[in-house]
């Protein structure tokens, strides 16, 4: 072991190549002539490699700028040596941040002759920068060093973030001055340790407290007084309110047991020991004070009936089974009481049960609703199964659901066949239109009377049935509807047999009024012939009064006949608009004759129903004449047409004329009763029929000497009724 001493001519040769930091000397071009072992494993080369090397191709483009720079100013005499970081590309690729100092060595007499440079890797340095930098300027936490007095004196940005302050605003600032002062207090006579942990609440630059949780540490000087704190701070707010909602929910558990009637219970499997709450206590109407906690004396409140069942539970309980039943208790005061049970086992680091634990239930009201439940499931059941009339029930679409045995009789169908079926699969096919509409507005909610529908039995025969909808709710929603179908074909026949009858009546009735209407002029014509079969003279004057009678014969015979028209119709739909307008058209010229105008006002223009045009046109001249005849000068006679509902069509005809009196109202229709003078009656009572027939009404209003106002309702087309909405929206 030996030491050089500086005059040595080998000392500073052994001091530069052994040298701790990286040392090259460079010409004053920037070539390194010679480097030193640190320099090379610095950079990853060895000497040869380095020294052959331009510094220009291993070092960053950007850094490069301000070394030529300073190399420029210091061979231009500005300065003989400059500090700067420099990266370059170690071998492997990485950066290396390497401090360099570079010296101009100069000769005597003042020429540069090389530059000396010192290298010293910073890349440690710089990482250990960044991620100081990373962790304070990035931290969602606030970083803070603050002086022993509570100084700030540097935070990190995250106070703008959690607390609206930006940094500048806090240095400088005592932190007590910005805490809630319900915590003040308490943090200034706490006493701390070096290392410490506080919950506060700071103010919010918007004025509002935020909870934070403070990590603190000391940092002490070399004689251990305090120098500076470290303090990294949390927003827990969040968390408070988690722990204040997690507290509310307990409570709020708590004050559901007791509402739920809930109890629970803990049992020692090693003592027997069995601890039970005050909900539990209740539901066993057992005083706290009186109650023996021990398994043997606890079991006996359970019903007798039910002991073994539960004590077998128990069993297979322990033997690892899930515990959980329905059972009967008799309570302190011997009342029966229905409970679900529930509980599990723990197990000890031996894996063998030694605690049970679980809850009880009081579902007496529940067991009773059950119970009542099940009665009225019965007694739908018994309903259903024993009514002599058929129950179908029918989903939204149509489909057959379910089907009595008495819907089975009527249809001859198997509740198997039935429910394979579409409604409309057994309809008739003259009522399939009717049937789809009518339980399309069944199932809008619009409530829809009873209905006579014909089906095809299963023998192929049709029957007539009289069916009662009633809807299907389920929470609020109309889910489908039961049918109650009743057999009328029998009824039907008898109903037909009373038609007939009926019709032989009014046949009688109306055969005494021709009889009385026709007797009367062939009276006359019998007197004038015999008048002239036995006189030698003719009796012009007679021919025009026989002529006249002969017309009214004839009039009561046309109008007997078209009595018997409404009988035989051919229904199609129809515009009502236009037929009225060919009969404002038709009857027009014999309006005008009277200087009467006749204006037909309708409320739209799409009024469609199911009608014979021509006896339609039949009644509405009919009106329409009648009044003509009723208004002795000029005026109008209205024609208002309008939708009386959404399925009815409303036609007012309204005129000026004479009126008809109070009295004779209710008279109207009868055959051969009439208000005006050569009237038969029978017009009006044809005009009733045909409007009946078309499944229409017909109403009359009258005032004497203000006019007469006459209203028909027709139902409209159910084809067209989607048309018409489509074309009003």
């Amino acid at each position: 072991m030996y030491s050089l001493h500086p005059d040595h001519p080998s000392f500073y040769a052994n001091a530069f190549l052994h040298a701790p930091i990286g040392i090259a000397i460079a010409s004053v071009h920037g070539e390194w002539a010679k480097v030193n072992r640190a320099l090379c494993n610095m950079l990853g080369y060895d000497e040869d490699e380095l020294s052959s090397l331009d510094y220009r191709t291993i070092a960053r483009r950007e850094d490069l700028l301000i070394a030529d720079q300073l190399v420029q100013d210091m061979l231009e005499g500005g300065s003989t040596s400059c500090s700067l970081e420099v990266r370059y590309w170690h071998k492997s690729g990485r950066t290396v941040w390497i401090s360099q100092h570079m010296s101009l060595i100069r000769d005597e007499i003042g020429n540069p002759q090389c530059f000396y440079i010192h290298f010293t890797d910073m890349t440690r340095q710089r990482q250990s920068n960044q991620l100081y930098s990373v962790i304070t300027e990035h931290s969602l936490d606030i970083i803070s060093f603050n002086s022993p007095e509570g100084v700030c004196l540097y935070i990190s940005p995250a106070v703008r973030y959690l607390l609206g302050y930006y940094p500048e605003e806090l240095v400088g600032k005592q932190h007590l001055d910005y805490v809630h002062p319900e915590d003040k207090a308490y943090l200034m006579g706490r006493t701390y340790s070096d290392t410490d942990k506080i919950t506060y609440r700071y103010r919010h630059a918007d004025g509002h407290y935020v909870w934070f949780e403070t990590t603190m540490k000391f940092i002490r000087d070399a004689q251990g007084k305090v120098e500076t704190t470290l303090a990294i701070g949390r927003d827990i707010s969040e968390r408070i309110k988690t722990e204040q909602a997690l507290e509310n929910s307990r409570r709020n558990l708590a004050e559901a047991q007791k509402i739920a009637s809930i109890g629970s219970w803990e049992w020692d499997l090693l003592t027997n020991d069995v601890v039970w709450s005050e909900e539990l206590m209740r539901i066993c109407d057992i005083e706290p004070e009186v109650f023996c906690g021990k398994f043997e004396k606890l079991v006996t409140y359970i019903h007798p009936d039910d002991l073994d069942m539960v004590l077998y539970n128990i069993k297979r309980a322990r033997e690892g089974q899930p515990y959980n039943l329905e059972c009967r208790i008799l309570t302190s005061k011997s009342t029966e009481k229905y409970v679900h049970i529930q509980g599990i086992v723990i197990y000890d680091l031996h894996n063998k049960p030694y605690k049970m634990h679980g809850t009880v239930q009081d579902i007496t009201e529940r067991q009773k609703m059950q119970q009542l439940l099940e009665e009225t499931i019965d007694r739908y059941t018994s309903l259903k199964k024993y009514n002599p009339d058929g129950i179908i029930s029918l989903d939204r679409q149509g489909y057959i659901v379910s089907a009595n045995p008495a819907a089975q009789t009527i249809s001859g169908y198997s509740a198997q066949e039935l429910v394979q079926f579409h409604f409309t699969e057994l309809l008739h096919p003259d009522d399939l239109i009717r049937a789809l509409a009518w339980y399309e507005q069944f199932l809008q909610g619009e409530m829809t009377e009873r209905e006579d529908l014909s089906i095809k039995h299963k023998n192929g025969r049709f029957i007539n049935l009289l069916i009662t909808p009633a809807p299907i709710i389920i929470r609020q929603q109309i889910v489908g509807c039961y049918i109650v179908v009743k057999d009328i074909t029998d009824q039907k026949k008898t109903d037909e047999l009373l038609r007939q009858s009926e019709k032989l009546s009014v046949v009688g009735q109306l055969a005494a009024g021709v009889a009385h209407e026709i007797r009367n002029p062939l009276t006359a014509l019998k007197g004038f012939v015999k008048l002239m079969m036995y006189s030698e003279h003719s009796f012009p004057r007679y021919l025009a009064i026989m002529k006249e009678e002969l017309e009214r014969i004839e009039l009561i015979v046309s109008e007997l006949l078209m009595l018997s028209k409404p009988q035989t119709t051919n229904l199609r739909c129809m515009n009502l608009k236009e037929v009225l307008e060919e009969v404002q058209a038709l009857i027009g010229t014999q309006a005008i004759m009277k200087n009467i105008d006749i204006q037909l006002d309708a409320e739209g223009d799409l009024f469609p129903v199911y009608c014979d045009p021509n006896q339609i046109k039949q009644v509405f001249i009919n009106f329409i004449k009648n009044g003509i005849e009723a208004m002795n000068q000029e005026g109008v006679i209205r024609i208002h047409l309008s939708d009386d509902s959404e399925c009815f069509t409303r036609v007012q005809i309204i005129d000026e004329g004479c009126g008809i009196p109070e009295d004779k109202l209710p008279r109207l229709g009868e055959p051969f009763f009439t208000t005006k003078e050569g009237g038969t009656g029978l017009g009006l009572m044809i005009s009733q029929k045909i409007i009946e027939h078309h499944g229409g009404t017909m109403s009359i209003y009258s005032q004497l000497n203000v006019g007469t106002t006459v209203e028909v309702c027709f139902p409209t087309s159910d084809i067209q009724l989607e048309e018409r909405r489509a074309v009003r929206a």
